[in-house]
């Protein structure tokens, strides 16, 4: 259940371990944030053919975990389970696909966060760690304080979609496109690093 809304990396259901924090209003909250997420799924995978791993990055968040959570908002939509994290693709499928296609958002009242915070920051991380990156789309059923339907959660993030763009990325873009962006380290000279062509 590793993956389930309500549970956490721990495996265990978080309505229970965190009895104090969940509310009847919760429990609804979660429940409709859910069904919402699912029907855009649904639409995606239609239109796509892609099929998305099974559940949430992130889902309800008592206020101890979000705390805990790294670039977690102290007002974070997730602490009323009014958002979920879907995870993704490793080239962020459906959050590029969420971008392309606005009217689908609108059409069920969804909100989401720029594919930059939830993807190309998991690209990064991964890159830096060795390891295939995990990225997820974040979709809420309440607007933001921009109100903007796609909006970026924090001003680091539209610094990041600046240079993002600025160095040949592009929204759609996959995982490997963008590797080939980064600078490689050259093997055979002493820590100098050369850029490899732009956009592929």
């Amino acid at each position: 259940m590793k993956y389930d809304y309500w549970f956490g990396p721990d495996e265990e259901d978080r309505r229970e371990k965190y009895v104090e924090s969940i509310t009847a209003e919760i429990q609804q909250n979660g429940d409709a944030v859910q069904g919402v997420i699912a029907t855009v799924e649904h639409v995606f995978v239609s239109e796509t053919g892609i099929q998305l791993p099974y559940g949430y990055a992130s889902g309800w968040r008592p206020p101890s975990v979000n705390e805990a959570t790294a670039n977690a908002g102290k007002r974070s939509t997730h602490l009323t389970a009014q958002a979920g994290d879907k995870r993704d693709s490793v080239d962020g499928s459906f959050a590029w696909w969420c971008l392309r296609n606005i009217y689908v958002l609108e059409r069920h009242s969804v909100w989401m966060e720029h594919p930059v915070a939830t993807v190309v920051r998991a690209w990064r991380k991964a890159l830096e760690q060795g390891r295939d990156p995990t990225p997820w789309c974040h979709l809420q059923t309440v607007p933001p304080k921009s109100a903007n339907r796609v909006y970026f959660p924090d001003t680091s993030s539209i610094s990041e979609w600046e240079a993002f763009t600025a160095m040949g990325g592009y929204a759609g873009m996959t995982y490997e496109a963008w590797r080939g962006l980064q600078p490689q380290q050259d093997s055979l000279s002493s820590g100098k690093t050369r850029k490899a062509p732009g956009k592929v």
